[in-house]
Parts: structure tokens; C-alpha cells; sequence
């Protein structure tokens, strides 16, 4: 499954993608009232570009820009406008080796620079 593929409101079964930039963690109040932290993760398979929600303190703490992460079993939904995935009670992410088949950090920069131009 490529990025561009991924619909609002369905499962994610698997995905693989390199990190492109990773904001700071933040501490949030949920609805329910208790406190997490959600860490944001830019993304991208050279298709699309999406914001990776980790919720949890300490989740993604080992993430940093350029690696590769595989992504099963998790969700994706609009958040103001754009698609966001996270992983849910099910899912998970693991770091994989680079094979080369997801474009360099570099090259996605330079995609994403092309994008904001047209």
C-alpha cells in the first residue's frame, strides 16, 4: 500500500515509509481528561506526505529523519483537512533496513519543494 492510496476512516494494514522531520513531543490533555504525550512524525513514501500521530510518553523517542519504518495495523482519519495515521490499540511500527526503495530524504525535500511551487 502506497500513501497516496490511503482513505479517511480505514485501516492502514501495512505501509512503509521514510521519516522526513520529527516535531518535538507535547504534552496533551485528552478529552477523558488524562495526560499523554503526542509526538508528530512527517512521513512519506514519495507518493504522499502524512503526519504519523504517536500517542504515549516515550513513543518514538528512537525515530529521527531519514530512517525507514514499516507501519501495520493502523488507522488513518482527516484532521483539519488533511490525513493523519496512527496506530491505534493494534497497531505498530518497527525500523527497517534501507533498501533503497523509498526515496532519499533529500529527494523527498526536493518533491515536497516541487509540490509547494505548482
Amino acid at each position: 500500500m502506497k500513501l497516496d492510496e490511503i482513505e479517511p476512516d480505514s485501516n492502514v494494514s501495512e505501509v512503509i515509509v521514510r521519516i522526513v522531520s520529527k516535531a518535538p513531543p507535547r504534552l496533551i490533555t485528552t478529552r477523558s481528561g488524562r495526560k499523554t504525550q503526542l509526538t508528530e512524525v512527517l512521513v512519506s513514501d514519495g507518493t504522499s506526505r502524512v503526519i504519523l500521530s504517536l500517542w504515549g510518553f516515550n513513543e518514538g523517542t528512537n525515530l529521527s529523519a531519514g530512517k525507514v519504518i514499516r507501519i501495520t495495523n493502523g488507522w488513518a482519519k482527516e484532521w483539519q483537512g488533511k490525513l493523519q495515521l496512527s496506530l491505534g490499540r493494534e497497531g505498530q511500527f518497527e525500523e527497517i533496513p534501507d533498501d533503497g526503495s523509498i526515496p532519499s530524504i533529500t529527494e523527498l525535500g526536493a518533491m515536497m519543494d516541487a509540490d509547494m511551487t505548482e
